[in-house]
């Protein structure tokens, strides 16, 4: 279960919180907080979600915990693991009524500022020093707004890694595709022999977020062109925003995935390749290591999305953190943070590769402790890696426009052309409708 997040939920996220700052922007400045560790008991709660997609996470945190207790004795701490599809609903109904969790995951991007402009956490650079946060991954790229730093990356996710059989592909006398005109090529061979090229399944819709970040990506400069869009200062039907779904309509056109991909779920499609009925797939990831042992390390190649635009992430894999954050109404966020600071300490940064085999979200993690030849590729990816697209446009425009928009591209009922405007009014509906998108967005972007 890796980035597969309830449209409901997410729909509902951004609705709530919309709606509790409605006629309000950023927050400009936070209540002082108090530095004093204090020495009664302490009672902390943790909301958390990753075990889903990180086995293990659940007992690094349990040792995690334990070992915080020892060092501290007077400080209890409840780690409470959230369904994924309960995990932003919980968090609403806890936001609403000011109490619940002292520490919250959050996903990266958006999900951490939404939080923030409702006013329901501290920013954590009120409570951490700027030397120690500067260490950890994508915390100035995805979980900043303005000079605040929001939440804390936990752990880091490189997004997505495509994972090609060169069994496969070498039977029919191909090698793995880097470029564009190479991947159509494949597609056009392998189609005509009846074999898969790339194996997909978007009736979930969440495939279609991953699209739109690995191809999108190629083409934008940054993440404030994305931004941008939104704000409706660029255009989602600009070629710089487009492109991507010029390229998935040629994917189609070429015959490159798998005939059912609008009836399967993204992880039915993957079994496909696993079976070696396809040439490719794309796997979150956490899951890659998974997927290679399944087919065989030495019949398989982690590679990039094909490139097909000339922007500096063209070739680069999306790289995205998990985070927690300290929530508004906790009365000891000095000491959630503090514990935030113990999970990036020497010893539990090694103790979550040991025990998880992810990579933690740290610049101090000792690479040389990696041996294993997939996991070294993806973690060299994630340090080099591209902004993850779907994490910087609200997730109302993901869902109705992205997700339903690859959806119908893919099946034949929509062009290029028309899913770039079906995106662009849903982006124009947005802004209309919602009071606090041009601020609290306006906000993020600024530096």
């Amino acid at each position: 279960m890796k980035i597969k997040r309830s449209i409901p939920a997410m729909l509902a996220f951004g609705a709530v919180l919309a709606t509790a700052a409605c006629g309000s922007t950023t927050p400009t400045s936070s209540a002082p907080v108090s530095t004093r560790y204090p020495t009664e008991n302490v009672k902390l709660t943790l909301w958390w979600w990753g075990e889903q997609e990180v086995p293990g996470a659940q007992q690094w945190l349990t040792d995690t915990i334990a070992a915080y207790k020892i060092a501290h004795p007077n400080v209890t701490i409840d780690a409470v693991l959230q369904t994924t599809d309960g995990l932003i609903p919980g968090f609403e109904a806890a936001a609403a009524a000011k109490q619940g969790p002292d520490i919250q995951y959050f996903w990266g991007g958006i999900y951490s500022q939404q939080p923030y402009w409702s006013r329901s956490i501290t920013p954590v650079s009120d409570l951490i020093p700027a030397d120690e946060l500067k260490h950890y991954t994508n915390a100035q790229l995805e979980d900043s707004n303005g000079d605040k730093t929001l939440t804390a990356p936990w752990y880091v996710n490189p997004q997505f890694p495509v994972l090609a059989r060169t069994d496969v592909l070498s039977a029919s006398g191909l090698t793995v595709p880097k470029t564009w005109d190479d991947l159509l090529k494949a597609c056009d061979v392998l189609s005509a022999q009846g074999i898969t090229t790339l194996a997909g399944g978007v009736k979930d819709g969440w495939f279609g977020g991953w699209l739109y970040s690995m191809l999108g990506a190629q083409s934008v400069t940054s993440k404030d062109d994305v931004v941008a869009a939104v704000l409706g200062k660029q255009s989602f039907t600009d070629p710089l925003h487009a492109g991507w779904w010029t390229r998935l309509q040629e994917t189609r056109d070429h015959k490159c995935w798998n005939n059912d991909i609008n009836s399967l779920e993204l992880y039915q499609a993957q079994q496909l390749w696993v079976d070696g009925k396809a040439a490719m797939t794309i796997t979150a990831g956490t899951d890659a290591p998974n997927f290679v042992a399944k087919a065989g390390a030495d019949r398989v190649e982690v590679t990039t999305m094909p490139t097909w635009g000339t922007g500096p992430y063209a070739g680069k894999m999306g790289t995205t953190s998990q985070t927690v954050g300290v929530t508004s109404w906790t009365k000891y966020p000095q000491v959630a943070a503090d514990f935030i600071m113990f999970m990036h300490t020497p010893d539990r940064l090694a103790a979550w590769f040991t025990t998880t085999g992810s990579l933690p979200a740290d610049d101090r993690f000792d690479m040389s402790a990696v041996s294993d030849p997939v996991k070294k590729s993806l973690f060299t990816y994630a340090a080099q890696g591209a902004p993850y697209l779907e994490n910087f446009i609200p997730s109302a425009l993901d869902s109705r426009a992205v997700f339903t928009g690859v959806q119908l591209v893919l099946q034949g009922s929509k062009t290029a052309a028309q899913a770039a405007s079906d995106m662009q009014a849903e982006a124009d509906r947005e802004r209309r409708t919602d009071r606090s998108l041009i601020g609290n967005f306006t906000s993020w972007s600024a530096k």
